[in-house]
């Protein structure tokens, strides 16, 4: 039987990367597709099609480990309201589509139900990174300088990078979450090259743009323009006692229940990945997995905070400044969306955008709420809950 091989980016069968092309083409004929009503109405039409001839069938019994993280909590807290769900499972297993009951009205969305046929615009629009990038510019909002290129542009997008950003930089494919297939800090043309090359093989068009350095990322999610919380992404590291070893540590931090391995659905964060990094990180402050770090000392075992590494999530709601917390509000509204993930980078939350160096990266139209359920730090926030409101609101 032969072994499936799986992309170390990805977690997924390297298989999967035919459909991230075909995505990534068909990202950039966007306005050639057909209205979001007719739209809705075939794929209705195929699903029945689907059904009749037994390709497709929805089943009830279906478990968090079969599907997104992001969907079971949302199912999870609306079947508290009474409402009753089915998923939809083909030949390779469970899709992420789900039809929800409800006194007698049946509903279908994929993934979340983010009510995007209430929206100006539609929601996916937003995960172009390209596209997205320049409606913020055009908006006013902080941005960092770069550009979209396809993948037969590769001499072109390093004489900009460094040329016109000059480094560090960032290279990360034009669509795709999960920071999968993106490259941070880099720092010389060779790393520009390698980056380009691992964008490439997810998707055929890549952005590169400039590195924001000594700041953190910051997840920020917003239901019906007024529901707004937020988390910060860390690196993979443990927090000395002043007696364990830092290999003590790093076992204890990954027997933790909550964490578990890229592949497994139910779970978002992730064991911590040791690597060469790892090493250099340890040798640089003359340590090494026989150490023992000083009571409440951090050690950092990555660079990226990367959950699929072991990075970490602080839940900072209650930390984010007025300014930032309308700077998330006013591009929301900007772009007309009932629900977003705003990908927000700077050193410090809890001061005004303004008065620091910061970047808007991304927007996810299906964000992953999960990341406010299931912090590593700090009070989980309910953001399922919201959307439970949010589908009362404008389905029923």
């Amino acid at each position: 039987m032969r072994k499936t091989k799986f992309c170390e980016d990805c977690g997924k069968p390297s298989s999967c990367h035919i459909q991230t092309w075909l995505d990534g083409i068909s990202g950039g004929l966007q306005p050639l597709f057909l209205p979001r009503k007719l739209k809705l109405f075939f794929n209705f039409l195929l699903d029945n099609i689907f059904i009749f001839f037994n390709l497709l069938s929805m089943q009830d019994n279906f478990t968090s480990s079969d599907i997104q993280l992001k969907s079971t909590c949302f199912i999870k807290e609306a079947r508290k309201k009474g409402v009753r769900f089915k998923a939809f499972h083909g030949p390779f297993g469970y899709t992420n589509y789900f039809q929800a009951e409800i006194n007698g009205k049946k509903y279908r969305f994929d993934g979340l139900p983010i009510a995007d046929f209430t929206n100006k615009h539609r929601a996916q629009l937003v995960d172009n990174k390209g596209r997205t990038k320049r409606r913020l510019k055009e908006g006013g909002f902080p941005v960092a300088k770069g550009r979209v290129f396809w993948f037969w542009q590769k001499k072109k997008a390093i004489e900009f990078g460094m040329k016109e950003v000059k480094i560090p930089l960032v290279v990360k494919p034009r669509s795709g979450s999960g920071s999968r297939h993106v490259t941070t800090d880099i720092q010389n043309i060779q790393q520009l090259r390698s980056a380009i090359d691992r964008a490439i093989i997810y998707s055929p068009v890549f952005i590169v743009e400039k590195f924001i350095s000594n700041a953190f990322v910051y997840r920020a999610t917003v239901v019906d323009f007024d529901f707004i919380v937020c988390v910060k992404q860390v690196p993979a590291n443990i927090v000395g006692d002043g007696i364990s070893t830092i290999r003590e540590l790093i076992d204890k931090k990954n027997k933790d229940p909550f964490r578990g391995r890229p592949n497994q659905k139910e779970f978002t964060l992730y064991k911590i990945v040791e690597n060469e990094i790892t090493r250099n990180l340890l040798a640089k402050r003359n340590y090494n997995y026989l150490s023992v770090p000083q009571k409440n000392e951090t050690v950092w075992l990555q660079k990226n905070p990367f959950l699929k590494m072991g990075g970490g999530l602080v839940e900072v709601t209650s930390n984010v400044h007025p300014d930032n917390l309308l700077l998330f509000r006013n591009i929301v509204e900007f772009f007309g969306i009932k629900v977003v993930g705003i990908d927000f980078m700077c050193k410090d939350i809890s001061v005004s955008w303004k008065n620091q160096k910061c970047a808007i990266l991304e927007l996810n139209s299906m964000p992953c709420i999960e990341l406010h359920h299931f912090p590593s730090e700090g009070k989980p926030q309910n953001v399922a809950g919201a959307l439970v409101k949010l589908f009362f609101k404008y389905y029923l």
